[in-house]
């Protein structure tokens, strides 16, 4: 029995090193290109190296979360395929361990580096996209308008997970949530007179951009005057001016980087408020679908290195996982995209192309067993 965990271990820790050098060449390719892109912006209304870099640090998360089914795919590949060459899996069959253990200690290093990528998902991508977003160039154009006063975008002072403070002349406004559809929920605006003492404070319960006016509903106001405090509500208010839209492009984060359970939440008021959601549930059930997806890729490598053995090197290896990995990932968007145009089931956007992988390694394996 020690000697077959030894040996789980042993593959287990083959396809770990195989899926970090392969997340090293994707992280690195995707970055070079990247960088490419954007140093052509530098010196460019103040976009300098440190924003591209930082930029790109920034990503990081998200390119983590969406590489790893890839990487545990040629990773797979690299490793296994490996050990076929040297003949290592036959040595392992005929000491008595199965096909079925050797998927086994394959699929809990998978499970384990899906898990990682899932909590980053979840826990970091969201915040670090946001930074990302707010060193676009849009974020360093020319800190003055034509007014020459600065910019909406320029007056963020500050933005942490308690949401986000805009200064707009001697108004401070604090959202806690925003969304890239123009909509923010939680809403404090504080204004200041001359001489920078509080005047009003009122409290919005969502705004919503709409026909080039800001509707800010169950909305609540403080006036504050020498001789008290005298509080007014109302169901709804129009405002001509509260912050930029240009703002929601810098800072807002996409459905596509957003945490599940905020999805949920989202999704829950755009339904209660009878909004088009089709767009939030694909994000929502890609969630669920990519770390899957990252079990079908382990799953579809084994039979393709037991059926290799000792043909192909290193390079047709990692030339067939690029091509699975590229029909998948276009499978995928152009289904993402379908579902959303034609009115499909966003689930079915969201699982099928993973199924469609499970499916044909569930023929591949039987056929090698």
């Amino acid at each position: 029995m020690n000697v077959f965990k030894h040996f789980d271990r042993y593959l287990g820790r083959t396809v770990f090193v195989g899926t970090l050098f392969a997340l090293l060449v994707l992280f690195s390719i995707d970055s070079i290109i990247d960088f490419i892109n954007d140093i052509e912006s530098v010196d460019d209304r103040g976009f300098t190296v440190g924003h591209v870099m930082l930029r790109l640090l920034f990503e990081m998360p998200q390119r983590l979360y969406e590489f790893m089914p890839t990487a545990l795919l040629l990773g797979a590949l690299i490793g296994l395929g490996g050990l076929a060459a040297k003949s290592e899996l036959v040595a392992l069959r005929s000491v008595g361990i199965s096909k079925l253990r050797i998927i086994w200690s394959v699929l809990k290093v998978g499970i384990v580096l899906i898990g990682i990528s899932v909590w980053v998902g979840e826990m970091v991508v969201p915040t670090a996209q946001g930074y990302a977003n707010s060193l676009s160039k849009s974020q360093v154009r020319d800190a003055k308008n034509t007014n020459g006063e600065i910019g909406d975008i320029e007056k963020i002072s500050l933005r942490s997970k308690y949401g986000i403070w805009v200064r707009d002349n001697n108004r401070y406004i604090n959202a806690q949530e925003i969304y890239p559809d123009y909509r923010m929920r939680d809403i404090w605006i504080y204004e200041l007179d001359e001489q920078y003492k509080l005047k009003r404070a009122s409290f919005a319960k969502q705004a919503v951009y709409e026909n080039d006016v800001w509707r800010l509903s169950d909305i609540k106001h403080s006036l504050i005057s020498n001789s008290g405090v005298e509080t007014v509500a109302a169901e709804e208010e129009h405002w001509e001016r509260l912050v930029s839209t240009e703002l929601f492009d810098v800072i807002t984060v996409k459905p596509e980087f957003m945490g599940a359970i905020k999805l949920k939440k989202y999704i829950g008021y755009l339904e209660d408020n009878e909004l088009d959601s089709k767009r939030y549930q694909l994000a929502y059930f890609n969630r669920f679908a990519v770390p899957l997806s990252g079990i079908a890729m382990l799953l579809l490598a084994v039979p393709f290195v037991f059926r290799s053995a000792r043909a192909g090197g290193l390079g047709q290896r990692i030339a067939l996982g690029i091509g699975v990995a590229v029909i998948f990932n276009l499978l995928s968007r152009v289904l993402s995209n379908t579902s959303v145009v034609y009115d499909i089931p966003p689930v079915v956007g969201a699982f099928l192309p993973t199924l469609i992988v499970i499916a044909i390694a569930s023929i591949a394996l039987r056929k090698m067993a």
